[in-house]
C-alpha cells in the first residue's frame, strides 16, 4: 500500500499498528481508507475492500479512519485543506502525491 507523506487520520487511537498492518496486507476491522490517485479520482473503501480488488492498488492512501462516517468527514477535511492551500481540486491528487 503506497501512503502520502502526511496521512489525515481520524479516530484511530494506535495508528503504528493499522500502518503496520496495512503495509503487510492485513485488514483491519472497521479501518476505512480514503484512496487517491495522480489523476484526482479517489475513493472510500474498507481495508477489506481494499485488499479484495486489485483495480485500487495504485492508488495512494491518503486518509485512515476508524468507521465511515469518520471517513466521510475526512474527506471533507482535506478538500478543505486543498481549498485553504488554493489548490484546484483537479490538481488534488497531484498536490497530495507530490508533497512527499
Amino acid at each position: 500500500m503506497n501512503f502520502i507523506e502526511n496521512v489525515f487520520v481520524s479516530g484511530i487511537d494506535d495508528i503504528n499498528t493499522v500502518v503496520y498492518s496495512l503495509k503487510r496486507n492485513i485488514p483491519v476491522f472497521n479501518v476505512y481508507i480514503i484512496l487517491i490517485d495522480e489523476n484526482s479520482k479517489s475513493v472510500i473503501l474498507s481495508s477489506f475492500e481494499y485488499f479484495k480488488n486489485d483495480e485500487y492498488k495504485n492508488m495512494y492512501a491518503a486518509g485512515i479512519c476508524s468507521g465511515k462516517y469518520n471517513a466521510y468527514r475526512t474527506y471533507s477535511e482535506i478538500i478543505k485543506y486543498a481549498l485553504s492551500k488554493n489548490w484546484s481540486l483537479s490538481d488534488l491528487g497531484k498536490n497530495l502525491i507530490g508533497e512527499k
